[in-house]
């Protein structure tokens, strides 16, 4: 793969971590407000990793 190719799909990985953190932080104020997270949380959070995973094998 190319070198612009390969930005062009880090540059798109590292923009839907950012949409997912900001489901995160969507998700803490529902917390706040007693709404119960759990189940939206643990969905979030392991979409998050995996961004993180294909971040990682972009190296």
């Amino acid at each position: 793969m190319n070198d612009v190719k390969e930005l062009i799909k880090m540059r798109n990985t590292f923009k839907e971590a950012v949409d997912i953190i900001d489901e995160l932080l969507n998700l803490k104020e529902k917390e706040n407000n007693g709404e119960d997270i759990k189940k939206e949380l643990e969905n979030v959070i392991g979409r998050f990793v995996i961004k993180m995973l294909e971040l990682n094998s972009l190296q």
